[in-house]
């Protein structure tokens, strides 16, 4: 069944591995679905908040006749227990919610894919703290708009300090679109310093427009 997943989500869905999955904040449903049809886990936890979102993926798990999928309402991680997943999908939220959830992660995931769509530097540093190791992080263009895809590994035992450009763009962005990119992170500058030439954020987007244009010219 054509699940209409765009080309974010369907990064999402190629980044799971594991033998079960919790999707917070899972929506329309449409990630934990594919990952049960395309055989990326056998069970999966589909988590959100809203109540009337996880009728919605309820919906779409009936008529795409899916087994293996619970449904659970609730805040972020607090409704799964120790040792029920290995890897947990957070897409759709900014970088500051995703940073609240994953403050208390249930043992035994190993495995997290994280999509923000804001402050992904916050998040990128929060995770080298937390000891949390990245090891895929790049960028996904869909439609018009830039998605960051992350995929990070916990209690890897591996160095999980990043370096200035790997904390400001990622570790692997160097891509077909990255030209393109470049033009977004040109745009949001320029918008910024109309507003506030000495403003943080100003500064912030001037340092990775400068360390992507030396990436992108090398």
């Amino acid at each position: 069944m054509n699940l209409g997943l765009g080309k974010r989500l369907t990064a999402v869905v190629n980044e799971i591995d594991g033998n079960s999955l919790a999707d917070v904040g899972c929506d329309h449903g449409k990630v934990s679905i594919a990952a049960l049809l395309e055989g990326k886990v056998e069970r999966v936890i589909a988590c959100d908040i809203s109540s009337k979102s996880l009728q919605k993926a309820i919906d779409l798990a009936e008529k795409c006749r899916v087994k293996n999928i619970e449904f659970r309402a609730g805040d972020g991680l607090q409704v799964i227990e120790d040792g029920e997943v290995s890897c947990v999908v957070i897409a759709g939220m900014g970088g500051n919610e995703i940073m609240s959830i994953l403050s208390h992660i249930p043992q035994g995931v190993k495995r997290l894919v994280l999509s923000p769509h804001r402050n992904t530097v916050e998040l990128r540093r929060f995770l080298s703290e937390k000891d949390i190791y990245i090891d895929k992080d790049y960028i996904v263009k869909d439609g018009r708009k830039f998605y960051d895809i992350m995929v990070a590994q916990v209690n890897s035992g591996k160095d999980c300090a990043l370096d200035r450009r790997q904390l400001l763009l990622g570790k692997n962005q160097i891509g077909g679109d990255f030209d393109e990119y470049l033009r977004l992170l040109r745009q949001k500058y320029d918008a910024l310093m109309q507003m506030s030439a000495d403003s943080e954020q100003a500064k912030l987007y001037k340092e990775m427009l400068d360390m992507a244009e030396e990436m992108r010219y090398a």
